[in-house]
């Protein structure tokens, strides 16, 4: 006997065909393991088309795929598109070839087909319901049992095949779609029966994979902040689902510290890619992590069921996912069974579990059977309810919608009513009848028993044809306007466009013109006015000025000839202007560097006729010049006064006063001659300056020499030397003299000694003929042959002491270059010397004949006078200076 088995779950449907007992599992035509409930709705070729490859498409959110079709069947709104017309959607199944396809497994001849099925925990019964008498019933499909859950019977299977023998209480853990659900049962004499139940969602995949899918997600919601609920993140976990193999392998290639870069992922709510990175060892860490929240979560489940110790007896794996080893060893760890204890079925297993419905007895589900199908009934009942409640509230909406519409447009209709009046009557204000018509005759559409609009629209028509007349003058008159605008005709321009805007006096053309004539009226009398005035500063040479009203002019009329003209003319004067005024400024500049007075003030008053811009700095410059020219004279005469004393002085070679008057005059101008004299007469003063010291410096040792301080004497003729070098000659003569005078001192004294002297005394000075030898007539007469050779021996002694005044020099030289001779006489063993002027002394023989008054030796016309010398030692002053 054959019948169909079905293990339905909301992404897929598994069916076997069993015959006597030995299912044989039913492959789709289009060679995939399972009947994959994604539907493609492909509205061309009027198919369905199911299939995996649909998978990704229906959970990237794109039209005409559908896919968790047991939660859209119960609800009767909901549809495909099929021959262009909406289809309930449990007809989808129909539709898409899979009943047909079930039924051509079983039986070619189109009978009815047994079928046994076992639904997945997360269809609803309202689901069930439908799927059972809207799919399977209604198209010869006998289901004999449905509620019997999977586990149940891969249990009953287990016990069939003697992998279970014993009473007690097994754990089934059930992973045949991405949520694991977990329950217990009990057995006991025979029977099975389910103690609890629950599920973890999310974690019916591969543990690995789910926790590399969150960790990618995870990573890129923290950047992107776009997922933020749980279902949100479930709904991009199946999204992605299809690609975590790829990513494990990736991940398994990799070192447990090398970054593994995963791209271009792509989120169902988001047209953009994404990329992200994931460390190995941070999996691993991840998935035992989920393992211990899983482990944890099962354990406190069984414990709240208080099984007693020893009774657990197994624990079922069912589905392709319980291959991750971590699971799997702290499932052992946690109870203590037998290896042979866990049993493991595929999803390729499903099929015979399903088939062991025909081993057991089914009336052990007909109370679970009645109960399915009142919750299915009551789940159905409450979603019609709620669908009609629904419809009702949509049903009102659109009702008070519609009355809403309704009085939207009444009101809309008033208040556009009202402002069609208004605008009638702003255009009426405006003389725009045509708008005002137009207006008319929307009020009447919204109103159209309204007197008023009717009114108004009559008026509107009448002023429309008196509007028309006026137009046709207006148009005439305005032209006529623009005509004369265009000759430039200004005057007649303003008239025609006075009297268009007296028919239209809005017309902006009309005013255009009547504005612009009046402005050309206007501006024609101001260019008069500019033109005289610049006439007028050119008469006055003020051609800037010119200019600036020329320029008002051309402000009004940029293409005003006249304007231009002038402003060209101007400027030509006005450039020969600045050349006159610039030679005459040079010519009146060189003119004053040259002191030119008389030159410069008559440039400077032809300036003020030519430069008349700056008469009053001219004017200013002529009166500062007339005073220049005053100062100037005076300083001219004064010049030439300094001149004539110069040249005076110069002829009396009186030095002192050249140097004087030749520096007031260099003071006042400088003059190259000038300053060469006054540098030679400086040279001439210096001269005669140093020869009056050197003259003071011999009246000093005079004066020593009369007063007979020999050395001081001696120190400054020393000094003397030195400094005037150039009287070496006339210096050695007083060094002689002071040595004669010394030692005729000293013979005297001997001679004194011995004898009394006959002593000389002039007739002038015979009152100290006592007190020095010099105080004589300057001759001395010795006789005797002892005072005679005191002086040969003074003599020897001097000359001894001399190594520089020999003989021949002393003969020789002149004092002061016409000075006398020092002779020296021997007769006999008398020796007589005698120091005098040779013009004005003799001698003969022994004796010396006395030289009148007038030929002193020393010059004494006047007594000595006592007093402090420049050197500030005492000596006697003398009237002139010493005549040698």
């Amino acid at each position: 006997m054959k019948v169909l088995t079905l293990y339905i779950d909301k992404w897929y449907i598994i069916g076997a065909v069993c015959i006597d007992g030995v299912p044989r599992p039913i492959t789709p035509p289009n060679g995939e393991d399972r009947f994959w409930l994604y539907f493609y709705e492909d509205r061309v070729n009027d198919t369905i088309v199911y299939g995996k490859d649909n998978k990704q498409h229906y959970h990237n959110n794109e039209l005409q795929y559908y896919g968790n079709v047991f939660d859209l069947i119960p609800d009767t709104t909901a549809s495909f598109i099929r021959y262009g017309r909406k289809q309930e959607m449990y007809k989808i199944f129909k539709a898409s070839g899979i009943l047909d396809e079930l039924r051509d497994a079983v039986d070619d001849n189109g009978g009815e087909v047994e079928t046994y099925i076992s639904f997945s925990k997360d269809i609803s019964d309202a689901a069930r319901l439908v799927f059972l008498k809207d799919v399977l019933e209604g198209n010869k499909f006998t289901v004999k049992e449905s509620v019997a859950r999977i586990g149940q019977l891969a249990l009953e299977l287990a016990f069939k095949k003697g992998q279970y023998a014993e009473d007690g209480f097994y754990v089934l853990l059930n992973a045949c779609n991405e949520n694991l659900t977990y329950s217990v049962y009990e057995r006991t004499e025979g029977i099975l029966l389910r103690k609890a139940e629950d599920s973890l969602v999310g974690m019916g995949t591969d543990l690995r994979g789910r926790a590399l899918l969150e960790s990618v997600i995870k990573s890129i919601n923290q950047r992107q902040h776009f997922l933020d609920t749980e279902e949100d993140l479930e709904r991009e976990y199946l999204c992605l689902n299809q690609y975590v193999d790829q990513w494990i392998d990736k991940l398994e290639n990799a070192g447990p510290y090398r970054p593994v870069h995963i791209n271009n992922i792509k989120f169902s709510q988001l047209p953009n890619t994404y990329d992200a990175v994931v460390l190995k060892d941070d999996i691993d860490k991840h998935t035992r992590s989920i393992v211990d929240d899983i482990i944890r979560e099962i354990t406190n489940f069984i414990n709240k069921i208080n099984i007693p110790a020893g009774k657990l007896k197994g624990v079922v794996f069912l589905g392709n996912t319980f291959t991750n080893e971590q699971f799997i060893r702290a499932i052992k760890e946690r109870y203590a069974l037998p290896d042979k204890n866990y049993i493991f079925f595929k999803d390729s297993e499903l099929p015979h579990i399903v088939a062991v419905y025909s081993a057991i007895d089914c009336d052990q589900f007909s109370e679970a059977t009645r109960v399915a199908i009142a919750n299915g009934e009551t789940e159905l009942e409450r979603r019609r309810l709620a669908q009609e409640e629904e419809a009702r509230r949509v049903e009102a909406e659109r009702q008070r919608a519609e009355q809403e519409e309704k009085d939207r447009a009444a009101h809309e209709s008033e208040n556009k009513y009202k402002e069609a009046m208004a605008n009638i009557y702003d255009y009426e204000k405006k003389q725009d009848y045509a708008q005002m018509l137009d207006w008319a005759d929307i009020a009447l559409q919204h109103n159209p028993d309204d007197q008023e609009a009717k009114q108004k629209k009559a008026e509107a028509t009448r002023l429309m044809s008196e509007k028309k007349v006026k137009e046709e003058q207006y148009k005439s008159i305005i032209q006529r306007a623009q005509k004369s605008f265009e000759a430039m005709q200004w005057q007649e321009a303003l008239s025609q466009s006075d009297a268009a805007l007296n028919l239209m006096p809005n017309s902006k053309e009309a005013e255009r013109i009547h504005q612009a004539a009046r402005e050309k009226i206007d501006s024609l009398t101001l260019i008069e006015k500019y033109l005289t005035r610049a006439d007028m500063f050119l008469a006055q040479q003020y051609y800037k000025e010119a200019l600036d009203e020329l320029r008002k002019v051309q402000a009004i009329d940029n293409e005003n000839k006249e304007a231009q003209g002038r402003i060209q003319k101007i400027e030509q004067e006005q450039e020969a202007h600045e050349q006159r005024v610039t030679d005459l400024i040079k010519q009146y500049q060189m003119a004053e560097e040259a002191k030119d007075f008389d030159t410069a003030i008559s440039l400077c008053n032809e300036l003020i006729d030519t430069d008349t811009v700056y008469q009053r700095k001219w004017t200013e410059r002529v009166e500062r010049l007339k005073a220049a020219k005053l100062d100037f004279d005076k300083e001219e005469e004064r010049w030439q006064k300094l001149k004539r004393q110069i040249d005076s002085a110069l002829f009396d070679e009186d030095w002192d006063k050249v140097v004087t008057y030749g520096h007031e005059a260099l003071r006042m101008r400088e003059d190259e001659n000038l300053r060469k004299n006054v540098a030679r007469a400086e040279e001439k003063l210096a001269t005669l300056q140093a020869e009056k010291r050197y003259k003071d410096a011999v009246h000093e040792v005079k004066d020593f020499i009369v007063d007979k301080n020999w050395d001081e004497a001696k120190d400054l003729l020393t000094e003397l030397q030195r400094e005037y070098p150039e009287h070496r000659n006339d210096l050695k003569l007083l060094f002689k003299q002071i040595f004669d005078a010394e030692t005729a001192f000293q013979s005297q004294t001997v001679s004194e000694s011995r004898t009394q002297p006959v002593r000389t005394v002039s007739n002038r000075n015979s009152q100290h003929q006592e007190d020095d030898f010099f105080g004589t007539s300057g001759k001395t007469t010795t006789t005797s042959s002892g005072y005679s050779n005191t002086v040969s021996n003074a003599e020897q002694a001097y000359a001894e002491s001399s190594s520089t005044i020999t003989k021949e020099e002393t003969q020789g030289d002149d004092f002061f270059e016409t000075g006398g001779k020092a002779t020296t006489t021997t007769s006999g063993s008398t020796h007589s010397t005698a120091i005098s002027d040779p013009q004005r002394t003799t001698s003969t023989g022994s004796s010396t004949k006395k030289s009148t008054d007038e030929d002193d030796f020393f010059d004494m016309k006047k007594p000595p006078v006592k007093g402090k010398t420049n050197r500030g030692k005492t000596a006697r002053g003398t009237d002139n200076d010493f005549d040698f």
